[in-house]
């Protein structure tokens, strides 16, 4: 079999399943606007991202980010589902820190053990179910919203098990005291300079570093952490936006607001709905 599937289209908010089998030469690279997340459970062949190379084996979870490449050539036996995620529902996903490390350091392909993978595949199954009812009552929604957080947090799991087994042992010693005092002091402490001066460094070089080892700036560093959290806040705590922006040491609720909007494309109030 021989095709080339086009860009599916999607709303920010939709999720869209489907499967394939067999052999797949999906030729044309294209660029994503969406998240995907791409189960094989069985299979062989190769899956191109951003020009790089990935092997196709079984229990294999294959994920790209919005803005990313890609293609992929596929031989008979592959058995595969996958998952097409609008950019907001992206958005909320509870591991999404730690995808975006994963995503800069070109390692966009989990290997799953048996149970892990069962687990995996019974979850994105149960989604499939759930978007069929969806379409009878939209009440469902709120509970597909919920399986893809079961989801992206055995995605969380099995990227922080790669940070710290496979990324942050091999940084420099300066870069991993420098990830230390961001999980420590990003509420109050916003800006680089403020860290590079603990770390005896000059924020230029602290800025080198980061790029140098892990593909992104200190200040994107920085940020991401504190976006994850303000997520956090914004979907599971009582607070008012405004509380949350000062929790997080934003000086008013207009500076919160335009850092959110920038980092996300939503507003604090958008993305708390």
């Amino acid at each position: 079999m021989s095709n080339t599937r086009p860009t599916p289209k999607l709303d920010e908010q939709d999720i869209i399943y489907s499967t394939f089998n067999g052999e797949d030469s999906f030729s044309k690279t294209i660029k994503c606007t969406y998240f995907l997340i791409v189960l094989f459970s069985e299979g062989n062949g190769v899956h191109f991202i951003d020009d790089h190379e990935y092997p196709i084996n079984r229990h294999q979870l294959h994920f790209l980010f919005p803005g990313q490449h890609h293609h992929w050539e596929t031989g008979p036996g592959t058995i595969a589902q996958q998952i097409v995620v609008g950019k907001k529902v992206f958005e909320e996903f509870l591991g999404i820190n730690e995808l975006f490390f994963i995503k800069h350091n070109l390692h966009p392909v989990f290997k799953f053990n048996e149970d892990i993978h069962q687990s995996v595949c019974r979850e994105m199954k149960a989604i499939e179910h759930d978007l069929r009812l969806l379409q009878i009552d939209k009440n469902w929604k709120s509970i597909i919203h919920m399986r893809m957080n079961i989801l992206s947090s055995m995605m969380k799991q099995e990227a922080e098990e790669h940070i710290d087994r496979s990324l942050l042992v091999k940084l420099p010693q300066v870069v991993r005291q420098f990830w230390s005092l961001i999980q420590e002091h990003y509420k109050m402490q916003k800006t680089i300079y403020w860290y590079a001066e603990r770390l005896c460094i000059s924020p230029n070089y602290l800025n080198i570093l980061c790029k140098k080892s892990l593909n992104i700036s200190a200040s994107e560093m920085l940020d991401r952490r504190v976006l994850q959290d303000a997520k956090q806040q914004l979907r599971f705590s009582d607070k008012t936006i405004k509380e949350i922006g000062f929790d997080l040491g934003f000086k008013s609720l207009a500076s919160f607001s335009t850092f959110f909007r920038k980092k996300t494309s939503f507003s604090p109030s958008q993305y708390k709905e």
